[in-house]
């Protein structure tokens, strides 16, 4: 309730054995995920400067076309879950077959138009004109690719929502060995195969992303969550779908204004009075890094969002609450040590990205600031996950939307262009963001009446 406070939770058990039988999955599916961006990564550097800027370049751009799916997955995962800890398998396979579908939907529409508009988007984005033609073909196959990450991202989520975290698993197996051996193969050269460089990069990533889109859907059918009968009909559209919106549209807002408060960050490095392609490429390297270092903290995400799911559609608040806590402590005590044991190997660690010195030495400025976020970086994502099990995504978006826009840009372009003018300025305005949105959504939790977003509440009849 407002203004309660929230007692510290007793380990329980049977608690934390449910937390790491859910999360360890995950996390092997994220570090999976981690290869993939990696591998393009790497192969990119070994081509060229150009090739890799490009790829983190076009990748953000993506990202912000995936807010739709982010948005779906948000609303699956609260729905299904709910649906699933109330005892009511009819509208959990409904609201499946309406989120799967819709989003591929989704995704083929979006795709389209992003390929048409690919170069006025690219110029809008200030892409240096020396990495263009190789962002421009990035650009086209990461569009096409759309549909297919849209099925991967939903139908994991599906999965997710109903406690089966390994199928997701596989799925990203195969995907991160066709990347894996499309990358090496066809864009170096390995193994006696012809090297297209950049170009069969590009290619890899649609071929590879397409395979894992058949094979998420046909276990999806196995599983029996996607159903001919869970097909929605219109009546119940009109009364399930309700609940969808609410939840998918703050996160829709969410996921938007991060990926665009990201691209926009890459905009402000683009345009650094100097060395922009290198911060460019310092920036990609150390984001994959980050990425890396931060998995287990997406997966403990993951879990907090079905758990908190399930406890509330079942119509158990304190536990809810005590699944939130559990994990952001061990969450963030585990992570922080972790940055600790890489702190003195930073450098080592942007080496092995970027064999550019240069390219180097800013990746291991970006990996100092950003280390010194863990605590900050995994309550946010903790919390973030919390939230959005319950359905009340709203409070997510609004720390995000101050934390980015009037906490992380405007500092950025102050410290980048104005008074350091490098791009450390810019790694701090990411530092001290996190901060302020950790902070925020620890007070929501601790402070606010967080479940009474729960469809167990808000709509016991009709869906």
């Amino acid at each position: 309730m407002p203004g309660r406070l929230v007692h510290l939770p007793h380990l329980n058990g049977e608690r934390l054995r449910e937390i790491g039988r859910l999360t360890w999955p995950q996390a092997a599916m994220l570090l999976c995920q981690f290869v993939i961006g990696i591998t393009d990564v790497w192969t990119g550097g070994r081509i060229g400067p150009d090739t890799q800027a490009s790829i983190g370049l076009v990748a953000q751009c993506q990202m912000l076309f995936m807010s739709l799916a982010m948005a779906a997955v948000s609303g699956a995962v609260a729905s299904v879950s709910q649906s699933l800890g109330a005892g009511d398998a009819t509208r959990a396979r409904r609201y499946v077959g309406l989120v799967v579908i819709g989003g591929i939907g989704l995704g083929c529409l979006l795709a389209g138009i992003g390929h048409l508009l690919r170069v006025p988007i690219l110029v809008f984005v200030q892409t240096p004109e020396a990495v263009l033609p190789v962002a421009t073909l990035f650009f086209s196959m990461y569009m096409w690719s759309l549909p297919g990450q849209y099925a991967l991202t939903i139908g994991a989520a599906v999965f997710r929502a109903a406690k089966s975290v390994r199928m997701p698993l596989y799925v990203t197996l195969l995907a991160c060995g066709l990347n894996l051996f499309g990358d090496l193969a066809f864009g170096l050269g390995w193994w006696g195969f012809p090297a297209f460089g950049a170009t069969g990069v590009a290619w890899t990533t649609l071929v590879s992303v397409t395979a894992g889109a058949a094979l998420m859907l046909g276990l999806l059918v196995r599983a029996r969550l996607l159903t001919a009968d869970g097909l929605p009909p219109l009546r119940w559209v009109r009364v399930g779908a309700p609940y969808l919106i609410r939840v998918a549209g703050p996160a829709l807002g969410t996921s938007f204004l991060w990926q665009s408060g990201y691209l926009t960050l890459f905009v402000i490095t683009a345009s650094l009075p100097v060395g922009s392609v290198t911060a460019l490429a310092g920036l990609t390297a150390g984001m994959r890094v980050e990425a890396f270092l931060f998995l287990p903290a997406v997966a403990f995400n993951m879990t907090a969002s079905v758990l908190v799911g399930h406890a509330l559609g079942a119509g158990d608040r304190t536990e809810a609450r005590r699944v939130a806590l559990t994990i952001l402590g061990i969450a963030c005590g585990g992570m922080t040590l972790v940055g600790l044991c890489l702190w003195p190997w930073r450098a080592e660690a942007a080496g092995l990205l970027a064999p550019d010195p240069d390219v180097a030495r800013e990746t291991a400025t970006y990996l100092a600031y950003n280390i010194l976020s863990v605590p900050f970086t995994v309550a946010s994502v903790v919390l973030a996950g919390t939230l959005n099990g319950a359905g009340a995504t709203v409070y997510p978006m609004l720390a995000f939307s101050v934390a980015v826009w009037l906490v992380r840009l405007p500092l950025a372009w102050l410290m980048g262009h104005v008074v350091w003018q490098d791009a450390s300025g810019i790694y701090l305005s990411m530092l001290v963001s996190q901060m302020v949105q950790s902070s925020a959504l620890l007070w929501v939790l601790l402070r606010c009446d967080w479940t009474r977003f729960t469809l167990h509440v808000k709509q016991r009849r009709g869906a």
